[in-house]
């Protein structure tokens, strides 16, 4: 049920006192209607009427915040819920695959107290000169929120922390950016986090944070979708290939280490910090997108800028992942499960051990 003061104390708390107001949530156990309803459909609605309020008072846009009229901002409003809900059930379910717990209701109750701010910052984004700003700081502040948060709500373990938050946020943003163009919601994200995690309406930061990294990551994935391989007929992995293969996995490996390490300083930073103080964002804006950009596609990036075909390099995990398995299945199994076994201690190092 609808309670406005246990709303408000929620958003005060998850701006203030983030902490302590994300223990409590849990502590109560709602579950995903109760979330909807208490917190995550409030903060939608309001945000969407306000910002489009706002646009209207300064001219930026017409009454309803879209060119399209009232209809525009219902459609927002829709689609920001429909990111929201995708989201929520994308780092759940990847969570369950990373070893932590698929619970969709703790998944969409930690991504919504995590988007406290971005959806501030989507109220405040349409104010002149430096409404888009303070939206793009508050946007990646719940980025910071959403990774502290995921290990208390869905019990990621720490060595599988930083991978996953990074997997969920590139797959989030894939697939919610395919429902928005199947839908027609193209034009009415209204940029909590789970849409693109940028305010909408913002044509100055199209080159900066999160957006651009994703722009530069959207432009790798489609480089690396172009490649094309023909396997050997005899289906056998050569030494050389071998080679290459684990020269990418030790370059990808310590990508991901530097990337987790500066995750973990950024999060050491606002440790025992006023969070809600706007001195403490422009820290957290330089070089957070690259980080979740190379937490995702470090492997592809490494093959990619390396004049490496990614077709061939996945044909050659296959081939390994296959042989682990069967082993003695036919030559050219056995011949792989061989390379796959002298390489062995190599392969466990940088975590591919199938």
């Amino acid at each position: 049920m609808f309670d406005l003061n246990k709303t408000v104390s929620i958003i005060k708390g998850g701006l203030l006192e983030p902490g302590a107001t994300w223990k409590t949530y849990l502590e109560e156990s709602h579950d995903w209607k109760e979330t909807l309803t208490l917190v995550a459909g409030p903060l939608i609605v309001v945000s969407a009427i306000a910002a489009a309020l706002l646009s209207w008072i300064f001219g930026s846009q017409t009454l309803f915040g879209q060119r399209s009229g009232f209809w525009g901002l219902v459609l927002g409003i829709v689609a920001a819920a429909i990111g929201l809900v995708v989201t929520a059930f994308i780092f759940s379910f990847l969570a369950g695959t990373f070893k932590g717990k698929h619970d969709f209701s703790k998944g969409l109750a930690a991504l919504t107290l995590a988007a406290i701010p971005a959806y501030v910052g989507v109220i405040i984004g349409p104010l002149p000169w430096i409404g888009w700003l303070l939206s793009l700081a508050l946007s990646i502040l719940s980025l910071v929120f959403l990774y502290r948060i995921i290990p208390a709500y869905l019990e990621v373990p720490q060595n599988k922390r930083v991978l996953h938050y990074g997997v969920s946020l590139v797959a989030s943003f894939v697939i919610i950016f395919i429902i928005n163009m199947t839908l027609g919601f193209g034009a009415y994200s209204t940029g909590q986090l789970g849409s693109s995690g940028e305010p909408a309406g913002t044509g100055q930061a199209d080159n900066y944070g999160m957006l651009g990294e994703f722009g530069r990551q959207a432009e790798l994935m489609e480089k690396a979708g172009q490649d094309v391989y023909e396997p050997p007929a005899d289906g056998k992995i050569s030494e050389a290939q071998m080679l290459a293969f684990l020269d990418v996995m030790r370059k990808t490996s310590e990508l991901r280490s530097r990337a987790e390490a500066k995750i973990k300083r950024l999060e050491q930073d606002m440790e025992g910090k006023d969070e809600s103080a706007l001195s403490e964002l422009g820290k957290l804006t330089s070089g957070f997108g690259a980080v979740v950009r190379t937490l995702a596609t470090a492997e592809m990036e490494v093959v990619e800028t390396g004049g490496g075909n990614w077709s061939e390099h996945q044909w050659v995990k296959e081939q390994l992942r296959t042989s682990a398995i069967q082993q003695d299945l036919n030559d050219a199994v056995s011949h792989n499960y061989k390379l796959y076994q002298k390489y062995a201690a190599q392969l466990d190092e940088y975590g591919e051990t199938y």
